[in-house]
Formats: C-alpha cells, structure tokens, sequence
C-alpha cells in the first residue's frame, strides 16, 4: 500500500502539471484563434478522440491488464512480445479502417447534396493515429510502472510546446491561422513525441526484438475480451461525445464556450486519474490472487485519497467560474452555470471511486459495457431535447445525468458482486461493504 500511495503522489506530482498545461494550451489556442475558429477546433478535437478510442478496439486496456497480470509470471518476455505486438497492429489497422469511414461518410454527404463542411472531417482524421497511438503507449508505460514514461512525454512536454507556439504564433501567424493548420501542427508533433516513446520502449524491452520463438506456450490474443473492452472504452469518449453532439445544436462561438468548460472542469479528474494510474495495475494483481481483502483495502485507501481534494476543486470551481472561462475569451463567461454542472458531475464520479477500473481489471467487461451503454445512451438521448431550449446548459445537464447514472449503477455492482467498494461509503462503518 505504502507503494500504492508513493507511485498515487508521483503520479498526482505529474497530473497537476499535466493538467496546467492542458489548461494553458487550450486556453492559449483560444486565444489565438478566436471564438468562432475555436468552435471549429473544438469540433474537430472532440470527434478525432472519439475516433482514435474506437481505433484502439480495446486494445489500450487489455493490453494493461494482460502486461500487469504476467508481472509475476516466469518466462514473460514471449507473451509480452506477443501482446505489444498484437497491440500495435490493431491500432495501426483501426485507425486506418476509422479514417476511410469518416472520410468515406464525408464524401458520401456531399455526393448527394448535403452541405456538410468536411473541414471538420479532415482536422478529426489527422488526430486520429496519433492520438490512439499515444494512449495506447501510455497505457503499457503504465502497466510496465515506468509514470514518467507514460505520463511525461504526452502530458508535459507535448502540450508544453504547444503552449510555447502559441507564444510564438504572433511572430509565426502561419502556424495557427485557422482551426485545421491547428490540429495538423498538434497532429505531427504528437506523432514525434509517439515516435520517441515508441524508441524508449524497445530500448527498455530489447527482448522484444528478438525473433518470435518457434516453440513454446504463448498466450494468444483474447479478442473476445478485446471487443468487450472496445465497448466499455465508450465511456472514456462520452465528454466528446457529449460535445460532438450538442455541437449539432449550438453555433461555433457556443461550441468553443462550452468545450472551455468541459476542459476547465476536467482539471477535476486530476486526482482521479493520479490514482487510477496507480490503482490499475494492483486491481489487476490483486484480483488474479482473489485477494478480496487486499482489493477492500485498497478500495477503501483510494476513497480516502480522492474524496477530499476532489471536493475542494469543485467548490473553488464553481465559486470562480466566471473569471476561468474569462482567460479563454470574455464571450464564454455566458458558459459558467454550465461550467458548475460539469465541475458537480466529476466531484460525483470521484465519490464513487475507480469503480471502471476495477471492472475492467475483475473481468467486469460486460458489465462495464451494459452500464456505460445505459447511462451513455440516455445522456445522448437527452441532448436534443435539452440543448435546443437550453443550449450549453442543457448540454452540461445532460452529461451531468450520464455520469450520475453511472457512477450509482458502478458503485452499486462492485459491492453486490465483487463485495468491493471504492466509493466515499466505504469510509462509513454503517454503508460500508464488509458490515454487510
């Protein structure tokens, strides 16, 4: 537990630099583009993430529990072998497959009249690879416990320098003249900081050069588990899908004004995704050993380490919520209320603790699809009922509404199934899970 919590700091350390960073870089490219470029931008940000989660087909968190699970493992280096590469061919097929239907959807529209500007497409396409590429190398760092390696070259150093060419774009004007050059410079430099992670894998695992052993027990890819994770990732896009579709219903200005807030209120995951990278790997072991024990520990320790930060962000949030979205352009301080919404919907989810996480690591994969579908499902089923009357507000009220079902119907599961509880209950003697 003592590492659990050293690698949840170290973790945290590099999260809240991550997260100013995000912050900076999108408020920076906001500033440069201005508010009508910026809802463009946001569009086409929003729909290549969704793109490149469907191109990873799982394969990012199989590839965590698989590689986290052979930790202790004898002889690992084959079945390791085997996994990245399986892993790396899915996403360089998938991302494929996803570009030809978006463009192929794109061309399609127009050849039969309607007035669809493909712009959107194009800047989503070229986000596709290496967006999946790098969360998927990311997720193996991970499972590999190398933090920096994992969170380091994306989160800090990428966004890092685009902070610094948005600086420079007064000197440069070519470089951000519109919302597509954007995504085409975030696009090649993502690629170059994937190129050298790729590098620093092999380095770390020069074993995975070596030719493929003629003999032997080599696990094979689960591709049923594969598909299951694939669905449950939907939960991973739903504030894009959430922004790809209320966009169908707001004007550009309105769009980039409520994408400012969905970033502003993401800083709120921060301490979620500190120890979610942490607690991934652990679920995976501890559950492998059927430790239920350690699993009600550790659940109950994340509760702790989530629950009080999380509520102090959320509160300073909302309190200043006006002046936040003021740093990105004065027209989005209209979005504030919306703002709070989305800030109330992540402090719910960080009450309810990693419970997706460990789902997924307790082959809870189904499980995890049946409920993200659920809670996915009527969050998009109340967009164009709520948006039209009630623009971004009603676009936060219907994110607000798929995470709160979510969060229940997780938290619900693991302490009726698993007799885990990773929620801020397990701190209550009366509610918590082992009284019961």
């Amino acid at each position: 537990m003592i590492n659990l919590v050293r690698s949840s700091i170290f973790s945290a350390l590099l999260m809240t630099s991550s997260a100013g960073l995000s912050f900076l870089m999108f408020m920076y490219l906001a500033r440069v583009l201005g508010a009508a470029e910026y809802g463009l931008f946001a569009s086409m940000f929003a729909l290549g993430t969704i793109g490149a989660i469907s191109a990873l087909f799982g394969q990012q968190t199989l590839s965590m529990k698989t590689l986290s699970a052979l930790a202790d493992e004898p002889d690992v280096i084959p079945q390791r072998r085997r996994s990245l590469r399986q892993s790396y061919q899915v996403a360089f097929s998938g991302a494929a497959i996803v570009v030809v239907l978006l463009l192929g959807v794109g061309l399609g529209a127009t050849a039969l009249g309607n007035d669809m500007d493909l712009r959107h497409l194009v800047g989503a396409c070229a986000l596709v690879f290496p967006l999946a590429m790098a969360d998927l190398i990311a997720h193996q760092f991970r499972a590999f416990g190398a933090i920096f390696w994992a969170l380091g070259p994306r989160d800090i150093f990428w966004r890092g320098g685009i902070v610094l060419a948005c600086f420079a774009a007064a000197s440069l004007p070519f470089i951000f003249t519109n919302a597509l050059t954007t995504v085409v410079v975030l696009s090649l430099s993502l690629v170059v900081i994937v190129s050298i992670q790729a590098a620093a894998m092999l380095i770390s695992n020069r074993a995975l050069l070596l030719p493929r052993p003629q003999s032997g027990s080599v696990t094979k890819m689960q591709w049923r588990t594969s598909m299951w994770m694939w669905f449950a990732s939907l939960g991973n896009m739903g504030a894009s899908l959430n922004i790809s579709g209320a966009a169908m219903f707001l004007p550009p200005e309105q769009i980039g004004a409520y994408f400012a807030a969905q970033k502003i209120s993401q800083l709120l995951q921060l301490p979620i995704i500190a120890v979610n990278i942490s607690a991934t790997p652990v679920f995976a072991r501890l559950h492998k050993q059927s430790d239920l024990t350690g699993l009600r520990n550790v659940g109950q320790k994340l509760a702790m380490l989530i629950s009080v930060p999380l509520a102090i962000g959320a509160i300073v949030v909302g309190l200043i919520a006006p002046e936040l979205l003021g740093l990105f352009d004065p027209v989005f301080v209209d979005a504030s209320a919306a703002l709070t919404l989305l800030a109330a919907s992540y402090l719910v989810i960080g009450l309810g603790g990693p419970t997706r996480q460990l789902m997924l690591m307790s082959d809870g994969e189904r499980q995890v699809v049946r409920l993200t579908v659920v809670s996915e499902v009527i969050g998009l089923i109340l967009i164009p009922i709520l948006v039209p009357p009630f623009g971004i507000i009603g676009a936060a009220l219907s994110a607000c509404v798929a995470r709160l079902l979510f969060t229940v119907m997780s938290v619900s599961w693991c302490r009726k199934n698993l007799s885990v509880d990773t929620s801020i209950l397990s701190l209550v003697p009366y509610f918590s899970v082992s009284k019961q």
